[in-house]
């Protein structure tokens, strides 16, 4: 009886893990992956660095009420070093408040004080940029698209997401750019 439930389980588990690895190459060369962020780790190397592609077609519409979206993706950690070679997969989704956007808020500040101080628009927008994000670890690659074994701690709280985390900043960006062909900050609230 319980090796019938161990062999089901298994047969379980089996369908359900994902299927579909990923290559370097593919996430070069197709079009679907767009590169999003590039870090070299030493400009003396040849070859090496950190590279994030989001997967454009991934890309859904979770939640739709103007001006509260959220959106929910696929992107790619491509980490290229002399002791590792390795694709991360993860899932992120995104809550987006444009009542936050740059563009909101000079456009708001403008409304109320003809003549705004710069420095107090910039300390509005770093202290609540309208964005949080939850993250998931799906899966771990190497370049050839074979699965490498990976620790899962997944949280999946909401974190506020500072417009001075530029990497993370990015993706979302690229994210809401590509939905709604418009970048989060130029979005104005009236």
């Amino acid at each position: 009886m319980v090796q019938r439930i161990l062999m089901l389980a298994l047969v379980l588990l089996a369908f359900t893990m994902p299927t579909e690895a990923i290559t370097l190459q593919e996430l070069q060369t197709s079009p679907q992956f767009k590169l999003v962020h590039v870090q070299a780790m030493n400009p003396t190397m040849e070859r090496g660095g950190l590279y994030i592609y989001l997967n454009t077609y991934s890309i859904e519409a979770t939640h739709y009420a103007p001006p509260q979206y959220s959106l929910r993706g696929t992107y790619y950690v491509v980490i290229d070093t002399d002791y590792q070679s390795t694709i991360e997969e993860k899932q992120l989704t995104v809550d987006y408040d444009t009542n936050y956007s740059l563009a909101t808020l000079i456009h708001s500040s403008h409304m109320m004080n003809p003549s705004p101080s710069t420095l107090a628009l910039i300390e509005a927008s770093e202290s609540k940029s309208g964005l949080a994000m939850t993250e998931v670890d799906v899966a771990k690659y190497t370049f050839d698209g074979a699965t490498k074994p990976m620790h899962y701690v997944n949280d999946t709280r909401k974190f506020p997401l500072n417009r001075n985390n530029t990497i993370m900043y990015d993706i979302v960006d690229a994210m809401f750019m590509s939905v709604y062909q418009q970048h989060f900050d130029d979005i104005v609230v009236q």
